[in-house]
């Protein structure tokens, strides 16, 4: 089968990625779930969903890879000062902090033993 090179990247990683962030701003900022929303560009329902679990499944991987907080910190004090934070800028700093291969290694270990734990 052919797949593009950030196929489970685009699936798996930034979804957990895009969980922990609104999970960070919930939790730690104290954000609305609606300011969130505006924020990241997704709508509340989304946001509701990160919170509550039933999406980015894999963002604990963010607790078990040194250095991963640090580029989600970054990325949320760009969105609060307006500024965009694209999947490919962020792809790029994780590759760039050699994060992507970890965060890539949890999810195929994770997959082969039938979910993440």
């Amino acid at each position: 089968m052919l797949r593009a090179p950030c196929e489970e990247l685009v699936r798996y990683v930034l979804p957990a990625l895009r969980g922990a962030l609104v999970s960070y701003m919930y939790a730690e900022k104290k954000l609305k779930q609606v300011d969130i929303a505006k924020l990241m560009g997704i709508s509340q329902s989304a946001v509701s969903r990160y919170i509550n679990m039933e999406r980015g499944l894999y963002r604990r991987m963010v607790d078990q890879i040194p250095g991963m907080r640090s580029v989600l910190e970054e990325a949320v004090v760009k969105l609060e000062k307006g500024q965009q934070v694209s999947v490919c800028e962020l792809c790029h700093t994780l590759k760039e902090k050699g994060l992507l291969e970890a965060a890539m290694a949890i999810v195929k270990e994770s997959r082969s033993r039938g979910g993440f734990s």
